[in-house]
């Protein structure tokens, strides 16, 4: 006998029905998701009006009713949450959900645990991180990242110490999920572009908004699995590495030497050709090229020159020749 799914298809075809075509099912991409969607609904919101049975599990509520007197369920059972601040519930090490809003909850106790996360504006200081810029020069950056919690599941339950100072772990200060994700994402923009450049070149000095929202973006993404919402990301401090500070400074120094002389001579220029064709309209009178090469000679020494000029006034050979000769002395003996 024919298999009834082979007469539907030997009749679609003879009906030059189209057959339909099944896509396969898009892989998500969850590396590149990452923070973009780190907004406080992800955590499953439980209900915890009085007496806090609804979302806790059989085996609580078993115990709660064998062990547990009714007049003790008030003060067992209830818990307060505070302004800016959530916690994730877990009964018997596994998570059920968490409570946002601030005010008096009620929970079954049995096998419950509470682990709160504050949702206050935080800051993390990056003091003195070498970088290298793209051109192998060695950099030294200080940095502060500004973020808020925004999922305690992801805080307390995915990632293991999220970031420095954490209210449940103060005294973890380095090593944290965010600091090794911002040094990374600030070592990696940070090497795209050079130091200092040319004007009209981006670099560090001159693309600071836009090397903050790479850093911001690319941040997010990192860090949006450990409830981490990244407000801002900016470079507070750059300055060459010791090794090479004064083989810099000297550089520096140089290149900003030869730029004032190239605007002095520029300008020295400009003035000495503007002098020559002023005196020209002025007087009436046309300079021959020795006296506009004189003026030019003159001019440009006197503007150029890092010293002050003393004038000299040179004589005529030829109204000395005119002059009359000089009365002769003459020596009478007797």
């Amino acid at each position: 006998t024919t298999p009834s799914w082979l007469q539907d298809l030997k009749r679609m075809m003879k009906d030059d029905t189209p057959v339909p075509v099944v896509s396969p099912p898009q892989q998500t991409q969850v590396m590149e998701n990452v923070g973009q969607s780190d907004d406080l609904s992800l955590d499953p919101e439980l209900n915890t009006r009085f007496p806090g049975c609804a979302d806790a599990p059989a085996l609580s509520n078993l115990l709660t009713c064998l062990c547990a007197p009714c007049s003790c369920l008030v003060g067992c059972g209830c818990f307060t949450i505070s302004e800016r601040q959530h916690s994730a519930v877990l009964y018997w090490g596994k998570y059920i959900g968490s409570v946002q809003k601030p005010g008096i909850h009620f929970l079954v106790p049995w096998g419950r645990e509470m682990r709160p996360v504050s949702t206050a504006t935080r800051t993390m200081d990056m003091k003195d991180l070498k970088v290298v810029d793209s051109r192998g020069n060695p950099v030294i950056v200080s940095a502060v990242v500004t973020f808020v919690a925004t999922s305690a599941r992801k805080a307390r339950v995915d990632v293991q110490n999220p970031w420095p100072s954490a209210s449940w772990q103060p005294q973890v200060t380095e090593g944290t999920f965010l600091e090794l994700q911002a040094q990374a994402v600030l070592k990696q923009i940070t090497s795209q572009f050079p130091y200092e450049a040319p004007e009209g070149v981006p670099s560090l000095q001159t693309e600071g908004s836009h090397i903050t929202e790479q850093l911001v973006s690319t941040l997010q993404r990192r860090v949006g699995i450990a409830g981490a919402k990244i407000l801002s990301f900016d470079l507070v401090d750059l300055s060459y590495a010791p090794e090479i500070a004064q083989q810099m400074l000297v550089r520096q120094q140089a290149a900003a030497l030869v730029d004032a002389k190239r605007t002095i001579v520029q300008a020295a220029v400009e003035m000495t050709h503007e002098a020559t064709e002023s005196l020209q309209l002025m007087t009436g009178r046309s300079l021959d090229q020795s006296t506009q090469d004189a003026i030019y000679t003159n001019l440009l020494t006197v503007v150029c020159s890092n010293e002050a000029v003393t004038p000299t006034i040179p004589l005529d050979r030829a109204s000395r020749a005119k002059a009359p000769p000089p009365p002769e002395i003459h020596i009478i003996r007797e």
